[in-house]
């Protein structure tokens, strides 16, 4: 068994900065779709034009993402011309394996979530300066512009949640909780988690109720579908607006770690008006213990609220208990204790 040293340990990830930002040019400049679109199969020199890069930039950064066998690279003529600039003759591919996942028209893209990964990794550099000043750097956008950057969130959060979500949804219905006929996604986006609960519900009819930008991605996912007579699209932002009313089932997916406690007990109180009485209230996200050193995921996690957030933070089920009590909830459970964001915290409305 091999242990790794102190020494060793820092070095490893002082440096582990380099491939993530190797990945995010890659993405941001959109490299492997294009490659991909054009047959699998570029050189420098073409992909430098469509892209409008410098060349030896592009260069650079190709034989790397080889180096590290995202790509494949493949010397047409090798001795064809001597004199020839290097790599000139060379085509590059997306590795196999890798296909699926950094193209970006793919339904199953990773490329949103190393975009907003990048965004994210920005505000990380600047953690001492946050950790001094109290506040979070502002961070420029990345060359994609402000609103690419927000895209990429949505759809990263969609990565995300299309791997969750039949787990989630199994653990709700071995906790007694997936029993309801009209449910509002707070937050809810592109609908991942509504279009789980319509399908585990054949009854059922849903509510998302978001941002115009989530509530496009939401339009995007159910027009022309069998549910799209059983789903409400609702624009709107929950940090001023109130929410729709009438549902016996109100689920808030990693959404309260974007707020301090002032501004989620305000959260709950929207939500509580808008449920019937005996409706319940399910909050998935990181739950802490006491400490609040584990689970080391969500420890991290609350880093990333520190740098890009005002007041955000993760919380210990004790603060989401007494939160929800203090707006009218009861019965509040720790139904799904997991150390990943798909924890759930339920309570009900009297």
């Amino acid at each position: 068994m091999n242990i790794e040293s102190p020494f060793d340990r820092l070095s490893r990830v002082s440096t582990a900065f380099q491939e993530s930002c190797l990945l995010a040019a890659a993405a941001e400049l959109d490299v492997f779709t294009i490659i991909l679109e054009h047959n699998n199969r570029l050189t420098a020199q073409e992909l430098s034009a469509i892209c409008k890069t410098n060349l030896h930039g592009i260069t650079v950064l190709l034989d790397t993402l080889a180096a590290t066998e995202y790509l494949c690279k493949k010397s047409v003529h090798p001795n064809s011309n001597p004199n020839s600039p290097p790599n000139s003759e060379s085509v590059y591919s997306v590795a196999e394996e890798f296909q699926i996942l950094l193209d970006r028209r793919n339904p199953e893209t990773f490329v949103p979530m190393i975009r907003h990964m990048a965004c994210v990794q920005r505000s990380w550099t600047e953690l001492a300066r946050t950790i001094k000043n109290g506040t979070p750097f502002e961070i420029s956008p990345s060359i994609l512009g402000e609103n690419e950057d927000r895209d990429s969130f949505i759809w990263a959060m969609n990565s995300i949640a299309q791997k969750l979500v039949e787990p989630t949804v199994l653990s709700l219905q071995k906790a007694g909780l997936l029993k309801f006929n009209h449910f509002i996604d707070v937050g809810g986006a592109s609908g991942t988690y509504t279009l789980a609960f319509l399908e585990a519900l054949p009854e059922s009819q849903g509510t998302i109720f978001d941002l115009p930008v989530g509530i496009a991605a939401a339009r995007q996912r159910f027009t022309g579908t069998k549910y799209e007579n059983r789903v409400q699209l609702v624009e709107g932002n929950f940090d001023n607006d109130e929410l729709p009313i009438g549902f016996d089932f109100a689920w808030i997916s990693a959404i309260i770690h974007q707020f301090g406690r002032n501004e989620s007990r305000k959260l709950y109180e929207k939500v509580f008006r808008s449920l019937y009485a005996k409706g319940k209230v399910a909050i998935r996200d990181f739950m802490m213990n006491p400490e609040r050193t584990a689970p080391k995921d969500g420890a991290f996690f609350g880093v990333s609220m520190l740098v890009e957030t005002k007041t955000g933070m993760v919380y210990t089920f004790d603060e989401v208990k007494a939160d929800l009590e203090s707006v009218g909830f009861t019965e509040v459970q720790f139904a799904v204790p997991t150390e990943t964001m798909s924890a759930i915290v339920t309570a009900q409305k009297p």
